[in-house]
């Protein structure tokens, strides 16, 4: 399964709804800042890029209704990803510059779990739309799953988010361009292209 083919079918995708994915985009980010609507905004950005990538037609009452049906169960996912990332951020950065072999080393390690976590939620809302089971341990283990399927195609596609994330908080760039819908399109193809190859079909 090839990074580069992903990429290049979720932008094909990306450019036929620039103009709803930019709006969207940004609405998104400002409910990232009141953070009561951050997880269902995430919930109904992810809902809208499915339908982008099925070809269908999408409005603002959608995004909405999307927004509205899944607030309880994106609340389920965000309550555990803001203490993971609280206390991950936390610590790196109460114990940045305490001296010691051993502060270093764990340095790294809180690092590389948040890089991890975030990693694996770049796939979660993918695998929760397709699946009939829609628990958190069900999708989790899915994109655990898909992680160890496809290994070099999930690393690159987190290293691409990651940059285009680190992009986003230093120039504000991707943030403008609508990059939270294009991310979540890339990670939409490469879920659905995973469980093609899975299953030979994508489950309705």
């Amino acid at each position: 399964m090839s990074s580069a083919s992903i990429l290049a079918a979720a932008t094909r995708r990306f450019w036929d709804e620039y103009i709803s994915a930019l709006v969207l985009s940004s609405v998104w980010l400002l409910a990232q800042v009141l953070v009561v609507s951050g997880p269902p905004a995430t919930a109904a950005l992810f809902a809208m890029s499915r339908a982008t990538h099925d070809g269908q037609y999408w409005s603002a009452a959608d995004a909405w209704a999307a927004f509205r049906e899944h607030f309880w169960a994106a609340w389920r996912w965000g309550l555990p990803n803001l203490l993971v990332l609280g206390l991950g951020l936390y610590n790196l950065s109460v114990f940045w510059n305490v001296p010691g072999g051993l502060w270093t080393g764990l340095r790294w390690l809180w690092a590389a779990a948040l890089l991890t976590w975030l990693a694996l939620n770049l796939f979660y809302w993918p695998f929760y739309f397709a699946a009939a089971d829609r628990s958190l341990r069900n999708t989790y283990a899915n994109c655990a799953r898909f992680w160890l399927l496809h290994p070099t195609t999930a690393a690159l596609l987190a290293l691409v988010a990651l940059v285009v994330g680190i992009a986003g908080v230093s120039t504000l760039l991707p943030v403008v361009l609508g990059a939270a819908f294009w991310l979540a399109l890339v990670a939409e193809t490469a879920a659905r292209r995973s469980l093609t190859l899975a299953t030979g079909s994508w489950p309705e």
